[in-house]
């Protein structure tokens, strides 16, 4: 009878002991979870560092870059020249924006958003200026151009090849020095015409000034 008495409490006992190990486990565990969940809660967040902006070419009077995708504006007495790093020269006149929208080895994107433009292209691609009317494509070319309120117009002032596609319809090339075409509307650009001399000389002669500023 002792003996039977005896073999109880030892399995109650062993019993008492395995659940008090486990709970300890259990506690352990959560205790473990909670300074995991904790550490997560209150980790350092990555830094996210921005991209260096990227300069493309500079500004001629003061020497300021020329950052791709900045807005560059002129102001209502005076125009502004700047060189890209092909060697490819750009003229703004009088109250004018214009942005480099890309820059690369064989091709370059700019966007002018209102007033007037002086191109000469040394990139051995492409050029493209974007206009609200249209687009011209330049290669190995000067063009100049302006943005009327009515309309835009583009004109050929050296050798080379330059085309001008509108919203709509065919687009038309520049074939001579003096050559014209006018961007109104959804409209395709107008035939090419020769600009008059005093015409021409304005074109060439507003810009000539400017740069000389």
């Amino acid at each position: 009878m002792a003996a039977m008495l005896l073999r109880r409490a030892l399995r109650v006992t062993m019993t008492l002991t395995v659940a008090a190990a486990a709970g300890l486990a259990a506690t352990a565990w959560a205790g473990n979870a909670r300074a995991a969940s904790e550490h997560e809660l209150t980790a350092t967040p990555i830094a996210v560092v921005a991209p260096a902006p990227r300069v493309v070419g500079q500004e001629s009077r003061r020497g300021l870059p020329i950052v791709l995708g900045n807005r560059l504006a002129s102001g209502p007495g005076s125009g502004m020249k700047f060189t890209l790093d092909d060697r490819t020269a750009v003229i703004i006149g009088p109250n004018s924006v214009i942005t480099v929208d890309e820059f690369a080895a064989d091709r370059v994107v700019l966007r002018l958003e209102r007033g007037s433009f002086h191109l000469d292209s040394a990139n051995p691609g492409n050029v493209y200026v974007v206009l609200p009317g249209g687009t011209v494509t330049v290669k190995a070319a000067t063009v100049a151009g302006r943005i009327l309120p009515d309309s835009t117009e583009i004109a050929m002032l050296s050798v080379g090849r330059v085309e001008v596609a509108g919203l709509a319809g065919p687009s038309v090339k520049l074939d001579k020095i003096g050559d014209y075409t006018r961007l109104t509307g959804l409209n395709a650009p107008s035939q090419p015409a020769p600009l008059s001399p005093q015409r021409l000389q304005d074109f060439i002669g507003l810009m000539g000034q400017i740069a000389l500023r």
